[in-house]
């Protein structure tokens, strides 16, 4: 029977394994449309947008309210109104309804105006930013915010995931290349080949997953461990 720590580990390293597939047709980031045509509703591009805000610049959430604009962020230590809408033309209904300079951003699935639309052009008139996230998450925009050399964890291999399981089923972040082995029955060659890639990705980038010390034992970066 698997104890609590290995559960964990393995729910965790399954996560790793599918963020690759959050993308349109396979479930965008843990929404999944019964068909990939369904339009996106009001809620859902609120629940998008709640995944990655920090990613797209915004330091937090102050609220999300029923009154215009639907949302209060700070970025940059400013406030800053946005409104969630799952087409861009639906915005056209806030035009004559509200004063517009509480507006600083529109988050929509997609943008659906031509260019010289009247209502783009009002958008324009007041300055206000579209946040697309069609293009955000199907072209895979997002940086994550705390890393900015973006290491990217959906590119790694099968046993590059298990070597970091290994580090989280023993709850350390040093271990000898004989328990790495141990915790992932994986030896010789097989091991040494990722176990390399993770020294390459610390020479070419600032940032790293797995590194080798000096006394030769092997150490994950503590910011990289989903708890």
């Amino acid at each position: 029977m698997e104890t609590k720590p290995e559960q964990r580990a393995k729910a965790q390293v399954a996560r790793l394994k599918t963020i690759v597939k959050d993308k349109l047709g396979y479930g965008i980031w843990g929404l999944k449309k019964e068909k990939t045509e369904d339009k996106f509703t009001h809620e859902e591009i609120i629940f998008l947008f709640a995944r990655i805000f920090r990613a797209l610049g915004f330091d937090y959430i102050k609220k999300i309210r029923t009154e215009f604009p639907d949302c209060i962020c700070i970025r940059e230590n400013q406030e800053v109104g946005i409104e969630f809408e799952p087409v861009l033309s639906s915005f056209g209904n806030h035009i004559q309804e509200h004063d517009l300079n509480l507006c600083q951003y529109i988050v929509c699935w997609e943008d659906d105006l031509k260019l010289h639309d009247s209502i783009s052009e009002e958008i324009r008139k007041f300055g206000i930013e579209i946040l697309e996230l069609k293009k955000i998450y199907e072209e895979l925009k997002i940086k994550d915010k705390d890393k900015p050399t973006g290491i990217d964890l959906r590119r790694l291999k099968e046993i590059q995931l298990k070597i970091l399981k290994a580090f989280i089923q023993r709850e350390k972040d040093i271990l000898t290349k004989e328990e790495i082995a141990e915790e992932t029955g994986i030896h010789g060659k097989a091991l040494g080949g990722p176990l390399g890639s993770f020294v390459l990705l610390q020479k070419t980038r600032n940032d790293w997953l797995v590194m080798q010390r000096p006394d030769r034992k092997w150490e994950i970066n503590p910011q990289h461990k989903i708890r």
